[in-house]
């Protein structure tokens, strides 16, 4: 109804976003920057920002990034596991037979790892998702799955992506030996004002709607109650054209944008 209303070719401020249609935020540049180090030195990253702050988006470009001849993607959305069943996940991911015995496990993915990396010139890249939700005996088994050779070598990458607690809970005296680990880290805080407005008028246009469809006060309102969130920007410019729609306005102004609040 919204595409037919407003002349869309497609549902704008949808998710289904190829990665070259992605729009360069600061937030975006300075985790792409960190990633792009970490493809290339290796190590562990820590990538935290509130839900909705656009860490898979920022994820899903560099994965998309990877070249599979020297990188093998490991990606386990389900972080929130016990320390057994996290490493099966790992030892799914490399493809290896499975084991019982949680030191069968160890040993089989350390052996793995270094085979990939030393013998067959490919780095292994685990990405573990929802990390703020793994409990302390989890995390605090990362640091042995992360010791190589005596902690003499790095031939992995290891990225954590999280909600701000996650930061948090590395700070515990408990998990400094990891948090001493992490090479780079970075938050995601948001979009500021102008870069809402870019975001917003962006997937308009790659939904074939060139010409300004918000006014600025309603943009200005945008940013404000999302937070400056790409999804609950998202969220919130969907509904309020919506509200538009109902009242047979052509421009989404504040009115239509604080009313889609109240139902979001």
């Amino acid at each position: 109804m919204i595409e037919a209303y407003f002349g869309f070719k497609k549902p704008p401020f949808s998710k289904e976003l190829r990665v070259d249609q992605m729009i360069d935020t600061y937030d975006v540049r300075e985790a792409g920057s960190r990633l792009a180090y970490t493809k290339q030195h290796r190590g562990l990253l820590l990538l935290t920002g509130e839900p909705g702050s656009g860490k898979t988006s920022v994820l899903r470009r560099f994965v998309d990034g990877l070249n599979p001849q020297t990188h093998l993607h490991c990606y386990t959305p389900h972080a929130t596991v016990s320390r057994t069943e996290l490493y099966r996940q790992i030892n799914g991911l490399l493809r290896l037979p499975p084991r019982i015995k949680k030191c069968d496990l160890f040993e089989q993915i350390q052996r793995a790892v270094t085979e990939l990396h030393e013998n067959q010139g490919k780095t292994p890249c685990f990405i573990l998702d929802e990390a703020h939700l793994m409990d302390h005996e989890t995390l605090t088994e990362l640091i042995l799955i992360t010791n190589f050779q005596m902690d003499s070598k790095v031939p992995f990458i290891l990225v954590l992506i999280g909600q701000p607690d996650l930061r948090d809970k590395l700070k515990r005296r408990m998990h400094e030996p990891l948090n001493q680990r992490i090479t780079l880290r970075y938050h995601m805080a948001g979009l500021s004002a102008d870069e809402c407005r870019a975001y917003v008028q962006h997937h308009l246009k790659i939904s074939g709607r060139a010409d300004p469809l918000f006014d600025e006060p309603s943009m200005e309102v945008i940013q404000q109650l999302s937070l400056g969130l790409p999804r609950r920007i998202n969220n919130l410019a969907r509904a309020a054209m919506m509200v538009a729609m109902t009242q047979k306005k052509a421009q989404v102004d504040s009115d239509c944008v604080i009313q889609a609040s109240a139902g979001i």
